[in-house]
C-alpha cells in the first residue's frame, strides 16, 4: 500500500508539472500577443498600411487621377492625399520662456485623416476640425499629448508653427503661421505623441506654397499583412497611366520590428516548453516505477493470455490520462489568470516609463489549441518507453521473483 500511494503522489506531482507548464505557455504567449497588438494598433492606427509617392520626395502633380485609380482595388478602405514636411511650433506662455519643439507635420484632409487612421479612436480631448476657425486666417491643428504638455497648450491654445521650407538657397526662411488647438490625441508611443502633428491640406499647401501638389497618397486596406501583395496589384494600377509612382509599406519601415516580437514570442514559447519536457520526463520515471511495482500483476495478466500490446496500452493511458489532466488544469488556470488581468488589471506598469497602464493581455484560442496538443503529443511519446518494457516483461520471470 505504501508503495502504491508513493505512485499515486508522484502522478500527481507529475500531473501538477504539466499543469504549470501548459499554464506558463498560455500565459506568456497571451502576453506576448497583447504586446503585439498594442505594438501594431498604435504603430498602423497613425500610420499607413501603404503609401503612393514619388522617388527623392519629389511633388506629385496630378494627384487626383491617381487618387481615383486607387479606389477601385477591392482591398482599399481609405485614401488620402497628405503633404509631409519638418517644422517648429511654439506657444507663447504667461511666463518669460517660450516652450517651442521640432515636429513632424502631415497636412490632410478632414476625412482623410479618419479613413486611413484610427485617429478617433486616440483622440482625448476636443475634436477633429483642421478647418478655417471663426477668423478665416486661422486654422485648427491637432497634436499629440506629449507635445500639448511640452507647448503647456489646451484646447483652444493658440500655437505658432513654421516649416522648413523643402526649396532655397539661401538658406531657412522660416514664416510663421497661427494655429488654434482643436484635439489632443494619444496614443501611447512616445514619437507619436510628442513630434507628430496633423494640420489640413489647405493650410500646408498654404505654408509650403506647392498650389495644388502633394507629397503623396496614403492607402488603409482591409487587412495590413496582406499588403505586400496589394502592393504588388497596386503598383500594376499605376503602371499604365502613373508610371512615376511607386509604393512602399509599413513593412517596409517596420518589417524588422515585426520578425523581431515574432522571434520573441516563439522563442518564450520553446524555452518554456522545456518546462512541459521536465514534466515528461516524470511521467516516465513514474510509469517506469509502477511497472516494477506492478510486475506480478503484469506478469499473471501475461499468464492468463492478455496480448502484451494491450499490457503496453494500459500505461500508456496511464500516461495519456496524467498529461489530459494536466492540460485541462493548466489551460484553465492560464485563461483564469489572463482573465484576471485583462478585467482587474492587476499588474500594473508604470505608464510614464512604457506608455502603457498594465500588462497587455490578448487570448487566443489557436495558442490554447497548439499548447494542448503539444504537450499531449509530448506525454505520450514519454509512456511509450515504459509500456514497451511492460508489454515486453517476461511472465515467468515476473511471478517468479514475486
Amino acid at each position: 500500500m505504501r508503495g502504491r500511494a508513493r505512485i499515486s503522489f508522484t502522478m500527481t506531482i507529475a500531473g501538477v508539472g504539466v499543469a504549470l507548464g501548459v499554464a506558463a505557455l498560455v500565459i506568456v504567449l497571451s502576453v506576448m500577443n497583447g504586446y503585439s497588438e498594442m505594438i501594431w494598433g498604435r504603430l498602423l492606427g497613425i500610420n499607413a498600411h501603404l503609401t503612393v509617392e514619388k522617388a527623392y520626395s519629389e511633388k506629385i502633380e496630378d494627384h487626383r487621377g491617381a487618387v481615383n485609380a486607387l479606389r477601385t482595388h477591392d482591398e482599399v478602405r481609405g485614401v488620402s492625399p497628405f503633404i509631409r514636411s519638418e517644422g517648429f511650433v511654439f506657444s507663447r506662455g504667461g511666463n518669460s520662456k517660450t516652450p517651442r519643439s521640432g515636429v513632424l507635420v502631415r497636412g490632410v484632409s478632414e476625412e482623410g485623416l479618419v479613413q486611413t487612421t484610427d485617429i478617433l479612436d486616440h483622440l482625448r480631448q476636443g475634436e477633429i476640425s483642421l478647418g478655417p476657425t471663426e477668423n478665416a486666417k486661422e486654422f485648427g491643428i491637432l497634436i499629440g499629448r506629449v507635445l500639448a504638455e511640452k507647448l503647456k497648450a489646451e484646447l483652444g491654445s493658440e500655437v505658432y508653427l513654421g516649416l522648413i521650407p523643402k526649396e532655397t538657397t539661401l538658406g531657412p526662411m522660416i514664416r510663421w503661421r497661427k494655429y488654434r488647438v482643436t484635439g489632443i490625441f494619444d496614443t501611447g508611443y512616445y514619437e507619436f505623441d510628442a513630434k507628430l502633428l496633423f494640420v489640413s491640406l489647405d493650410a500646408a499647401r498654404r505654408d509650403v506654397g506647392w498650389g495644388d501638389r502633394v507629397t503623396g497618397i496614403h492607402l488603409r486596406l482591409g487587412d495590413p499583412f496582406q499588403v505586400e501583395r496589394v502592393s504588388q496589384e497596386i503598383r500594376g494600377i499605376l503602371r499604365q497611366d502613373h508610371p512615376s509612382l511607386f509604393t512602399s509599406s509599413w513593412m517596409d519601415r517596420y518589417g524588422n520590428f515585426h520578425i523581431l516580437i515574432m522571434l520573441q514570442k516563439w522563442t518564450f514559447f520553446l524555452v518554456l516548453s522545456l518546462i512541459v519536457v521536465v514534466a515528461g520526463f516524470n511521467v516516465i520515471s513514474i510509469l517506469t516505477m509502477n511497472v516494477t511495482e506492478r510486475r506480478r500483476e503484469i506478469g499473471i495478466l501475461k499468464a492468463m493470455g492478455l496480448r502484451p500490446e494491450r499490457i503496453g496500452r494500459i500505461f500508456t493511458l496511464e500516461g495519456l490520462a496524467v498529461g489530459i489532466v494536466g492540460v485541462v488544469v493548466g489551460n484553465l488556470l492560464g485563461f483564469t489568470l489572463c482573465w484576471i488581468q485583462w478585467r482587474f488589471q492587476v499588474i500594473r506598469i508604470p505608464g510614464e516609463v512604457y506608455f502603457v497602464d498594465s500588462l497587455p493581455v490578448e487570448m487566443q484560442a489557436f495558442d490554447f489549441l497548439m499548447i494542448s496538443a503539444a504537450t499531449l503529443g509530448l506525454c505520450y511519446l514519454f509512456t511509450l518507453f515504459p509500456a514497451r518494457d511492460a508489454a515486453a516483461l517476461d511472465p515467468v520471470e515476473a511471478i517468479r521473483y514475486e
